[in-house]
């Protein structure tokens, strides 16, 4: 149990800099967004689609290489706690205190990057 929890800190480690690594789609649109602010809510909105894009992928491969229902089930609690971390993450990028623009810009960097780490820990699994 140990080594397993060892393991995953490990990944989530390794994982942290490739998903910080930015998305070139991500990157043309706000270049050609510039300061159009619902242009760049756009680009905001696809990031992070193509982020929950990725997660159900591994999302469906993961549950499906569950070695059992009781493996199955745990999977299912787990995916449900983190997702209520997900809808909370990131919501300070949000505020008022960050221009409009900013602000949503760097709400998708964020979010992404909390959703591409749980796909990568998903992948992890199915990988082991």
């Amino acid at each position: 149990m140990i080594l397993r929890i060892l393991t995953f800190v490990f990944a989530l480690w390794a994982m942290a800099g490739a998903a910080r690594a930015d998305d070139a789609a991500f990157r043309a649109c706000v270049d050609k967004a510039g300061a159009d602010e619902a242009a760049l809510m756009r680009c905001s909105d696809e990031r992070v689609a193509r982020a929950n894009a990725a997660l159900d992928v591994a999302w469906k491969a993961a549950l499906t290489d569950m070695p059992g229902e009781a493996a199955r089930k745990a999977l299912v609690e787990e995916q449900a706690a983190w997702a209520a971390f997900r809808d909370k993450s990131c919501l300070s990028h949000l505020s008022s205190d960050f221009p409009r623009n900013v602000g949503a810009v760097s709400f998708a960097v964020c979010r992404a990057d909390v959703i591409a780490l749980r796909t990568k820990y998903l992948k992890f699994l199915t990988d082991n």
